[in-house]
């Protein structure tokens, strides 16, 4: 991965000083909009080097959820399903 992406991301969509955002479980990076909100726009490509990032799981991750019969608005969501542990663990299968 590229070190000016790694540099200018960050997890905390508070972080200013970092105008991409990383989402962990969802693993997808974002041009954060600063709205006072925690919008972003999804980016397919590093705006430093050009290389690919990886393919957002969002939609697997709702589709496991579901799977799960959790309404992630209304439920607890278990702790596994909050960070990138519940797709490295279906990667090493």
């Amino acid at each position: 991965m590229c070190e000016k992406l790694k540099l200018n991301s960050s997890t905390d969509f508070d972080d200013t000083d970092k105008p991409i955002s990383y989402t962990e479980k969802f693993d997808e990076y974002g041009l954060k909009i600063f709205d006072g909100g925690s919008s972003s726009i999804l980016i397919e490509f590093c705006p430093f080097c050009g290389e690919r990032l990886p393919k957002s799981k969002r939609d697997l991750w709702f589709d496991e959820i579901e799977k799960l019969g959790i309404d992630p608005w209304k439920n607890e969501v278990p702790e596994k399903y909050q960070t990138d542990k519940w797709f490295r663990e279906n990667a090493s299968r």
